[in-house]
């Protein structure tokens, strides 16, 4: 069975696609069969991943089709990239999603519904990559996921993300998908100023082993480069993000199979 972890933050630029897309490389490399499921209507993680339009279903129609009762053929949403991360992108018709999912009667189920296929179930690991908004489309994706890991800057201002990353997270589990957890807290773009060290120490002192050991660099022009390329900076030897972000696939190897 597959392990379904969303990846998520209630704030933007913190790194959360370039998180998934390089978590998802590390585990290939780490010997997992991964699918990474865009849910932000701005497609960054099908970008990454190299998506050219193909006329070929999209998250959107698999969301559509599941509200709606209307088979999909799941294999033709599959796409390969060359990192060995296979993904369904997204497109611009998840803007208004949740419009068409609160229609439902079963509203907060409708994706959870849609993932159950023999297509998506031979899959190890899949990561959601969730859109900044903590709406229905966000809620649906933590009811289909067992975890949650939540991309912190270490920037002033990260707590505000993160408290209502968290008490969302809470009022999920408390409410609608029992078995959500918080799968770890990364903290992103580390630039060892005293301000990001300082809110680095704050995150570890106020959530002790929830936070991930590993930190990320803040390395923009690796960031940038992997985009130009369509690669994960895990699979550039040279890079510093590349082996922080391999660092964390293994951590959540460790956390999701202890």
């Amino acid at each position: 069975m597959s392990k379904i972890i969303s990846v998520c933050s209630e704030k933007g630029g913190v790194g959360k696609t370039t998180t998934t897309v390089n978590i998802a490389a590390g585990l290939v490399k780490l010997g997992k069969k991964v699918l990474v499921i865009d849910l932000d209507q701005q497609g960054n993680a099908s970008h990454a991943l190299g998506y050219i339009k193909d006329g070929k279903p999209t998250m959107s129609e698999v969301i559509y089709n599941a509200a709606a009762g209307i088979a999909t053929d799941y294999a033709s949403t599959v796409r390969h990239s060359s990192n060995g991360v296979d993904y369904v992108p997204a497109s611009p018709m998840l803007t208004n999603i949740t419009t068409f999912i609160a229609s439902d009667s079963d509203s907060n189920y409708v994706l959870k519904r849609a993932m159950k296929n023999s297509v998506y179930d031979e899959y190890d690991y899949i990561l959601l990559d969730c859109r900044t908004l903590l709406d229905l489309l966000v809620s649906n994706a933590m009811n289909a996921s067992d975890s949650v890991i939540i991309p912190v800057e270490c920037a002033v201002y990260s707590f505000d993300g993160l408290t209502k990353m968290l008490n969302k997270v809470i009022s999920i589990n408390n409410s609608t998908n029992r078995q959500l957890r918080v799968l770890g807290i990364l903290l992103n773009k580390f630039n060892r100023t005293n301000a990001s060290t300082s809110i680095a120490d704050s995150v570890r002192e106020g959530y002790g082993s929830l936070t991930f050991k590993t930190i990320i660099p803040y390395c923009p022009a690796q960031s940038e480069m992997a985009v130009v390329n369509q690669t994960c900076c895990v699979n550039d030897e040279n890079s510093t993000m590349g082996k922080a972000y391999l660092e964390v696939a293994e951590e959540v190897l460790r956390r999701e199979e202890s």
